[in-house]
C-alpha cells in the first residue's frame, strides 16, 4: 500500500472477481478435473477417498435425502466424531441446498435437544464414534427405542423425521448408513443435478455454534459465498519472502473437531482448490498428529498454541521428519516469540490468522515484514474493510486502541433465529462489531490487544491485558501467561498476572515485576503475580478461558 493511513480505516480490494457459484458447483467442476486424485485421507480410520468417489457417493447420499423429502432450505444435523460419513453428509447437503448443523460433541444433551428444536431439523446423522452415539441420541429422542425408522413421530422434537446411523450401536428407530446409501443408489441422478443447479451462492450452507459460555450458544449461519472466502484468504501466502513457492493446502492436516468452524473451512479446501486434506483422527492426539505429518508428507495445517507445544514436547520428537511441513496457521492465542522460534523445528512458517466463527478478518503472510510477524500484526483479507472505533462509534486515529469492526465476504449471514443478537453484533450497514480491542497502523496492519469484556478498569482507566501479556511472554522462565482483573476496593480492579513457568525454571514475583518496569508504565505493572501449577483451563475451541482463570485468581487471593 503506497498511501499511508491517518485514521483507523482500511479497505482491501479483491484481486479477482467472485465466481458467483455455489460450493457444490465448484466442487463438481474440480472433481471432474481431478477424478483420481486423493481428496480425503482418514488417517486413524485407514480410509482414503478420491474426488470421483466423493462425488459419486455424496450424490448418492443426496439422492437419499431427496427421496426422504428434504429440499433446499431444510436443516440436517451431524453429530459425533471426525469420520468419512461426516464429510459425506456435509458434501451431499451443500450440493442440494440443505443446511447442515454442526452439533458440537461437547454440548450437554439438553442443549442438543434444544438445538434440534430451534433449528427445526428434519434429519440427524450419527457418527460411528463415540460408540454410544445411539444411546446418547435416545436420551433426548426416546422414540428411537420404540418407533420404526420411517415413523418416529417425535413428541419433543416434532420436526425430526429420520435419524441415519453410521455406527454399530443401533436403535430400532434409526436407518443404518448402509441401508440409506442403498436407498439413494437407485434415485434419479438427474433430479440431484437439477437440485444442485438451483443452489445459489447466497443460500445458507451451514450453522456452527459458539461455545455458549455466556448463555445458550449462538447458531452462526454462513452462506456459500462467505465460506468460499477462507480458501481465497490462504492463497495470500503462495510464496515466501525469497520467492520460493509455498504449497500450504496441497496436503493439509485437519486437526480440529468438525463441530467447529476451523474444521469446516479445512474440509472445504479440497472442494474448491483440488487439494488433499488428511483428517488426523476422530479426536486429537499429538502422537498421531506427528505421525500424520511424517507419513503423509503434510504441507500445511491450522494449529493452536497447545498443538505446537504438544508436538515439540514429544519424547520421540527426533524420530519424525517434518521437512514437508511448509506453513502453519495459528490463532486463538498470541504465540510467544520463543515458541515461534522453537516451532521452526516443525514448520518453516508460523502465521497467525485473526477471526472467529462469525468470519475471517485478517491474516499474516510470509512476505510481511519481520517486525509485523513478531509483534504480531495482521493484514485484512482481500475484499474486506476494517476500522477501529471508540465507545461512541467514531473511527479513531491510527495506533489508538478501540473496538475492531470489519465487513466483507467472509462475514456470517446471521445468528439462526436470533434477530436481536444479530442486530447487536452485525449492524444494518454490514459492520460486524467483534468485541475485540486493537489498533491499525499507518500501513493497514492490525494488532489485537484483548477483548472489550476483558478490559481491566483501574482508577477509571481501561487496560488491555494483551499489552502486558506480550511483555511477560518474553521472559525465559514464562511458559504461559494470562493477565486478568481482580476486585479492589480502592481502584475498582487491580492487575493480576497468572503465570505458568517452564519446567525447572525459577523466577520470583518480584523479579517478574522488575522485568516489566521500563517496558510498560508503572500503572500496568501487576499488583499480583500468581504461579499456577496446573494447565490453564480452556474453552471448547482450545483457547485459554480467561473468565475461569480470573475466577481461580480471585479464589486464590481470597477476594
Amino acid at each position: 500500500m503506497s498511501q499511508k493511513l491517518t485514521k483507523s480505516y482500511m479497505h482491501v480490494l479483491d484481486k479477482a472477481p467472485f465466481s458467483g457459484k455455489s460450493v457444490g458447483k465448484i466442487f463438481n467442476e474440480v472433481a471432474n478435473r481431478n477424478p483420481d486424485k486423493e481428496m480425503y485421507v482418514f488417517y486413524a480410520d485407514k480410509e482414503r477417498k478420491t474426488f470421483r468417489q466423493m462425488q459419486e457417493e455424496s450424490q448418492q447420499f443426496a439422492g437419499g435425502l431427496l427421496k426422504l423429502g428434504l429440499k433446499k432450505g431444510d436443516t440436517l444435523g451431524i453429530w459425533g466424531g471426525n469420520h468419512y460419513e461426516w464429510l459425506l453428509a456435509y458434501l451431499a447437503s451443500l450440493q442440494i441446498g440443505v443446511t447442515t448443523v454442526n452439533m458440537r460433541i461437547d454440548f450437554p444433551l439438553s442443549v442438543q435437544q434444544e438445538v434440534i428444536q430451534r433449528l427445526g431439523m428434519k434429519v440427524v446423522v450419527l457418527m460411528r464414534s463415540p460408540s454410544d452415539m445411539c444411546d446418547r441420541a435416545s436420551q433426548i429422542i426416546p422414540e428411537l427405542l420404540t418407533n420404526s425408522a420411517d415413523n418416529l413421530n417425535c413428541q419433543i422434537t416434532p420436526s425430526l423425521k429420520y435419524v441415519i446411523n453410521a455406527g454399530t450401536n443401533h436403535c430400532k428407530g434409526t436407518i443404518s448408513l448402509t441401508d440409506f446409501m442403498e436407498m439413494g443408489k437407485g434415485f434419479d441422478r438427474s433430479t440431484v443435478t437439477n437440485a444442485i443447479d438451483r443452489v445459489d451462492f447466497d443460500d445458507p450452507i451451514s450453522v456452527t455454534f459458539t461455545s455458549g459460555s455466556t448463555g445458550f450458544p449462538k447458531g452462526v449461519t454462513h452462506t456459500h459465498r462467505s465460506l468460499l472466502m477462507i480458501p481465497e484468504a490462504v492463497s495470500r501466502f503462495e510464496e515466501d519472502a525469497d520467492g520460493n513457492p509455498i504449497h500450504f493446502s496441497s496436503r493439509y492436516a485437519l486437526i480440529m473437531s468438525f463441530g467447529g468452524m476451523g474444521a469446516q473451512t479445512g474440509a472445504t479446501l479440497p472442494m474448491v482448490k483440488g487439494d488433499t486434506t488428511i483428517i488426523v483422527g476422530p479426536t486429537y492426539d499429538a502422537q498421531i498428529l506427528a505421525n500424520v505429518i511424517h507419513d503423509e508428507r503434510v504441507t500445511g495445517s491450522a494449529m493452536l498454541i497447545h498443538h505446537l507445544n504438544d508436538i515439540l514436547s514429544l519424547p520421540n520428537f527426533d524420530d519424525y521428519d517434518f521437512s514437508s511441513f511448509q506453513a502453519c496457521i495459528s490463532g486463538g492465542s498470541i504465540i510467544p516469540h520463543s515458541l515461534r522460534q522453537r516451532a521452526t523445528k516443525i514448520t518453516k512458517h508460523v502465521l497467525l490468522g485473526y477471526g472467529g466463527t462469525e468470519g475471517f478478518a485478517a491474516i499474516q503472510s510470509p512476505t510481511d515484514p519481520t517486525e509485523i510477524l513478531h509483534s504480531p500484526g495482521y493484514f485484512p483479507v482481500d475484499g474486506s474493510e476494517m476500522k477501529v472505533i471508540d465507545d461512541d462509534g467514531q473511527i479513531l486515529p491510527i495506533n489508538e486502541i478501540g473496538e475492531i469492526c470489519f465487513r466483507g465476504r467472509s462475514l456470517f449471514l446471521h445468528y439462526w433465529g436470533e434477530v436481536e443478537k444479530t442486530k447487536a453484533a452485525k449492524k444494518p450497514n454490514g459492520w460486524y462489531h467483534t468485541g475485540d480491542l486493537g489498533t491499525l497502523d499507518e500501513s493497514g496492519y492490525l494488532r489485537v490487544v484483548g477483548r472489550k469484556a476483558e478490559r481491566i478498569i483501574k482508577e477509571g482507566i481501561n487496560i488491555a491485558p494483551g499489552n502486558l501479556e506480550k511483555v511477560l511472554d518474553e521472559h525465559p522462565a514464562v511458559s504461559n501467561v494470562m493477565v486478568v482483573g481482580v476486585p479492589d476496593e480502592r481502584t475498582s480492579e487491580e492487575v493480576c498476572a497468572c503465570i505458568r513457568r517452564h519446567p525447572l525454571a525459577k523466577v520470583t514475583s518480584d523479579e517478574l515485576k522488575e522485568f516489566c518496569r521500563g517496558k510498560v508504565s508503572d500503572f500496568l505493572v501487576p499488583k499480583y503475580i500468581l504461579f499456577m501449577e496446573d494447565a490453564f483451563p480452556t474453552t471448547e475451541t482450545g483457547k485459554f478461558n480467561r473468565r475461569k482463570i480470573a475466577e481461580q485468581a480471585k479464589t486464590i487471593l481470597g477476594l
